[in-house]
């Protein structure tokens, strides 16, 4: 299956990594530690903002806004310092990561408190800990001692809610619509020769217009296919087509 298009210009975006063959890359507290300091050197030295993250030991979750044109400078320093100083400290050789991160992109302030939950909650979910405030690795734990590794998250959206509020918000699970959309991301297309980004969901298009019809053209006139637009409606292509050109 080919690769989806890397999408590098400014914006907000859900980053993932994990080991070669699922293995435990973090294990240590000096492992973590240096993770940390390696994302505070690419906060300053790419123009980042770290919004929400989690360090686990198999993998991570990050949730960046970038201001230029450089996620992909920014995120491929932090993976392959952080690899050398891995795999020099254990004197192992070799790929530390399964490939090239995964990014998402965000569509809106909607989602982007969806996945800043999703990721806060993720040690709790995976039950390495059996309380949110208990994991050492994440944005919410910088926030609760303060320490040196706070600068990370400075400029942050989820500072801009009170502490106990945010835990209380946090304690609450994604219901599964929610969780279904996790994942999701703007659809990319291709315009002459160069990547286009249609921000708007489907759903959208059928909020916005009462007639199915002229919602149907409007999604397919920004980018959209007939196939996509009749799988999210749950009917045929045909239909769709037809439906369209009538």
């Amino acid at each position: 299956m080919a690769r989806k298009p890397r999408i590098n210009e400014p914006g907000f975006y859900h980053i993932v990594n994990r080991g070669v063959n699922n293995s435990k890359i973090f294990i240590e507290k000096e492992d973590y530690h240096k993770f940390m300091e390696l994302m505070l050197k690419v906060k300053y030295d790419y123009d980042i903002t770290f919004h929400a993250f989690t360090i686990l030991p198999t993998h991570y979750h990050i949730l960046v806004e970038t201001h230029k044109s450089n996620l992909s400078e920014a995120m491929r320093l932090l993976n392959s310092a952080y690899a050398a100083w891995y795999n020099f400290k254990s004197g192992r050789v070799g790929h530390l990561w399964k490939g090239r991160f995964d990014s998402y992109m965000l569509f809106d302030e909607d989602h982007f408190w969806k996945v800043v939950k999703y990721i806060e909650r993720n040690a709790l979910a995976l039950e390495l800990v059996d309380d949110i405030t208990k994991w050492d690795y994440q944005s919410l734990a910088l926030r609760l001692k303060k320490n040196k590794f706070f600068e990370i998250i400075n400029g942050s959206k989820i500072l801009e809610k009170p502490l106990n509020e945010y835990i209380d918000w946090l304690n609450k699970p994604l219901e599964k619509f929610e969780l279904d959309e996790i994942y999701k991301e703007p659809k990319i297309v291709l315009v002459d020769g160069e990547y286009k980004v249609i921000r708007k969901k489907l759903s959208e298009f059928f909020d916005e217009y009462n007639d199915k019809k002229e919602a149907i053209k409007a999604a397919k006139a920004n980018g959209y296919k007939y196939s996509e637009i009749a799988r999210f409606l749950g009917v045929s292509n045909a239909y769709i087509s037809k439906l369209a050109k009538s």
